[in-house]
């Protein structure tokens, strides 16, 4: 047996069954921002002290084929990033600096001596390695803003995932190791 209901009652049945249906859809209080959550927890963790000035930087040794680590990078890519483990260092100013290696398919090395500022989002090139393995110092060195890239999205990508996640630096050279080796770790996780 079919029970029928005339239209003009089913209409507004229907009408009912929304409203409490997106009644129940509602949210229940203030909008969380879980990124925001984490990176004040982080903040809280290494939080910086006074105006920023740079420390001094001194060039590590050049990069050896056993201390390279590669870096995962989104989208299209025409080389490899390889970060070179042994050069990795954080220090008080906020500046996560590392010896970075893009090698192309035909196996020829373009490398740098770098640091990121977490904090800006920028980077800048301290040295760059010449064909006799040396480093050859920047006279100039300029600090230039991290964009993300249609290719080669590498310092992008190092920067937000490995070296400084919710654009605060890790808090040592151990962590920045672990989070090339196993993906970005959770603040609140050590």
């Amino acid at each position: 047996m079919r029970l029928k209901i005339p239209e003009r009652y089913a209409a507004i049945a229907a009408c009912l069954l929304l409203g409490v249906l997106a009644s129940a859809c509602e949210p229940t209080g203030p909008p969380v921002d879980r990124d925001v959550e984490k990176r004040e927890s982080f903040t809280r963790e290494v939080a910086p002290e006074g105006p920023w000035r740079e420390s001094e930087v001194v060039l590590p040794a050049y990069p050896r084929d056993e201390n390279l680590i590669e870096a995962e990078i989104s989208g299209p890519k025409s080389f490899k990033f390889l970060i070179d483990a042994e050069s990795i260092s954080v220090n008080g100013d906020g500046v996560v600096r590392y010896g970075l290696v893009a090698r192309s398919s035909t196996g020829v090395d373009s490398v740098s001596y770098e640091g990121m500022r977490c904090e800006t989002s920028e980077y800048a090139t301290y040295a760059y390695g010449t064909t006799d393995r040396a480093w050859s110092p920047v006279r100039n060195v300029n600090w230039s803003a991290i964009r993300e890239l249609r290719t080669n999205n590498a310092r992008y990508d190092i920067h937000r995932f490995y070296f400084c996640p919710y654009s605060i630096p890790q808090s040592s050279s151990a962590r920045v190791l672990d989070a090339l080796e196993h993906g970005m770790p959770h603040p609140a996780s050590r």
